[in-house]
């Protein structure tokens, strides 16, 4: 049970951090006008999550599904995208269920991800608990994950893979687009106390020359008064 709870807090935070890292954006109906400029000054982020089914092949044989969600920035140059993940595993022909929930990530325009997963398995009877790092390839919805569980727990329960690969097909059920305005309030701060910034420095130069020539003034009036 403590261990279930673990994970759950765990999958929490990673799903707090990852709203924070993809923060939704007032979103409404736009004339083609409007669409166009407030496209070119704004960022395009998607949000979806679904249902995922693979198989996975190592010493044995096993069945996965779950569900996973997705943040994505959609970029031309330098798109992203992380997503949590929680699915389970079966072994029929030894009778293992396997749960695991974790995180996966990728950058840019190669297909590489790379993620981890915290893992639990038992047979009913003896149970193994760990973390298990990946490496994987993904391209149109399949997911190809290579991924090494480091285990503890009963020895005795030696049906579970290791040393693993998996290929899941992932199905979206729900879709969301977000525009991100470039110029957001934090922006606009910031260019507000710069702006403030400068001038107040124009002021101060200002009345430093001021002060300069008003000090020449009465010098140049003395020397006269002096030498007339």
């Amino acid at each position: 049970m403590r261990f279930f709870l673990l994970i759950w807090f765990i999958c929490s935070g990673l799903y707090v951090q990852a709203q924070a890292f993809f923060p939704a954006s007032y979103s409404a109906l736009r004339t083609p006008s409007v669409y166009d400029i407030q496209a070119s000054q704004a960022k395009l982020f998607q949000r979806n999550h679904g249902m995922i089914i693979g198989l996975q092949r190592g010493k044995y044989t096993t069945i996965e599904f779950g569900g996973e969600i997705h943040w994505r920035k959609i970029s031309l140059t330098k798109p992203r995208l992380f997503a949590t993940t929680a699915n389970m595993e079966y072994n029929f022909s030894d009778n293992v269920i396997g749960y695991k929930a974790g995180v996966w990530f990728k950058r840019g325009r190669i297909n590489l991800t790379y993620g981890a997963n915290l893992v639990y398995f038992t047979d009913f009877d003896k149970s193994r608990f760990g973390v298990a790092p990946s490496i994987g390839f993904r391209l149109l919805g399949f997911h190809l994950v290579n991924s090494y569980n480091f285990l503890a727990g009963d020895k005795e329960l030696d049906k579970v893979n290791t040393l693993n690969i998996a290929l899941r097909y992932y199905f979206p059920i729900d879709n969301a687009f977000n525009w991100k305005k470039k110029n957001n309030d934090g922006e606009k701060k910031r260019e507000k106390k710069k702006k403030e910034k400068s001038k107040k420095k124009k002021k101060r130069e200002k009345e430093k020359k001021k002060k300069a020539r008003q000090k020449q003034k009465n010098k140049d009036n003395t020397r006269k008064k002096l030498f007339g």
